[in-house]
């Protein structure tokens, strides 16, 4: 049977269209894959987005956390979103390692910043200068005034023998020269001073009673935490109410090198040239020396909490996190203190309300190391809402009966 060339033609049409149809259908359904995909993680990630509520708590009374807005149950405050654990958890990873025992870091808005009052400072590299602070008196020294008179006796001394054939009257001259100037130097006078006084030739008689516009000498008690601090060169400022409200500049010239077993202090004397002012001796000054510590990482001092075991501050972010820095204290300079390690200059610090800020960086502590269990919260919620519950109504009694609430039944009563 011959097929003719127009149905040839026609079939061939046919398969091809019907080929095409089926190409068309397999890429459209391989198409389609990638969009049914994207569709249903759009729809998983909707799905974990809903189930994420939100967590809302009282600024006063953290305890509270509820769903929704509204109001606290023990306070009546407004509540607060709080951060959310995912929040929670960036800012751990994010913060420095070195946080005090017990506490976490945490997010405070802006708000809530404001209302309990947070004031801020700066981590700055300055030179820094301590003063020192010590009770002193306008010397009356006979015995030091005695000692230098014996040295420079025994200087003459040696020298009358010098020439002598004898040797152990040398040896004698000289130990005598020794011993002299160790005791000077037990006195608290340096080498430098000796020298001069050996110079001079003479004792300072203004160590009894100075007169007015002579060199004048003060004797401050500095206590041995201080000593470290003070050398000879410095500038001192010497007021008291012998003094009439004016003050008086001197300039330390040594200081004893023992410590007074009693009072733990050591003597620093310091001479005050061409004093104008009328002193008597044994008079009682206050002396403020004023030690250069060089340039220092400070901190104000009251950003700093100290329990005597670390010493922390809390640095803080644009975002509102506040986190909890241990920090290494050299010393404290009037009112800033010098920082070893844990902060840098340019950070932004807590000044202020330290203690509102250091209790919330506890509870987030406490809440972190029980993950987050919110067992605590809730018992807290049941014990307002049952504080909140209507008193119940005393029970009905028969007639000449009465409810005893403490036996909880009713009583005949007395005389019925």
């Amino acid at each position: 049977m011959r097929i003719s060339q127009n149905r040839k033609i026609y079939i061939l049409i046919f398969m091809s269209a019907l080929l095409m149809g089926l190409l068309i259908v397999a890429c459209t359904k391989k198409g389609s894959e990638p969009a049914s995909s994207a569709h249903q993680s759009l729809n998983k990630e909707t799905q974990k987005t809903s189930h994420q509520k939100e967590v809302w708590t009282c600024p006063m009374h953290p305890q509270i956390r509820k769903d929704g807005p509204g109001q606290c149950p023990i306070c009546g405050m407004t509540l607060v979103k709080a951060a959310s654990h995912d929040e929670e958890t960036s800012i751990q990873d994010q913060v420095h390692q070195q946080i005090p025992d017990e506490h976490a870091p945490f997010k405070l808005s802006f708000q809530r910043q404001q209302m309990i009052g947070v004031k801020y400072g700066q981590v700055e590299r300055k030179p820094l200068f301590k003063s020192i602070e010590a009770a002193g008196r306008v010397a009356f020294d006979p015995e030091l005034y005695t000692a230098q008179n014996e040295y420079l006796e025994a200087l003459s001394q040696l020298g009358r023998v010098k020439g002598s054939t004898i040797e152990d009257v040398r040896h004698s001259a000289q130990r005598m020269v020794e011993s002299s100037k160790l005791r000077l130097k037990i006195l608290g006078l340096s080498d430098k001073q000796i020298a001069n006084l050996a110079s001079r030739g003479t004792a300072g008689s203004n160590l009894l009673i100075p007169k007015l516009g002579e060199n004048l000498w003060v004797y401050a008690e500095v206590y041995e935490m201080d000593l470290s601090n003070i050398q000879p060169g410095l500038d001192a400022t010497i007021t008291g109410e012998s003094l009439g409200g004016k003050e008086i500049t001197g300039r330390v010239a040594s200081v004893d090198r023992v410590i007074n077993p009693a009072t733990r202090t050591a003597k620093v004397r310091i001479q005050v040239p061409n004093a104008k002012a009328l002193l008597r001796p044994e008079s009682y000054v206050d002396v403020t020396i004023h030690s250069p510590l060089g340039e220092q990482v400070t901190v104000p001092f009251n950003a700093v909490l100290d329990t005597g075991k670390q010493a922390w501050v809390f640095v803080t972010q644009d975002n509102g996190t506040f986190e909890p820095r241990i920090i290494t204290i050299k010393y404290r300079a009037d009112d800033d203190i010098a920082v070893e390690s844990g902060v840098t200059p340019g950070e932004r610090i807590v000044t202020s309300a330290n203690f509102l800020i250091d209790s919330e960086s506890r509870l987030k502590g406490v809440l972190a190391s029980q993950g987050e269990a919110p067992t605590p919260h809730a018992q807290t919620e049941e014990t307002v809402k049952e504080d909140q519950k209507p008193l119940q109504k005393t029970p009905e009694c028969p007639k000449g009966q009465f409810w005893h609430s403490e036996m909880k039944h009713c009583m005949n009563k007395v005389g019925s």
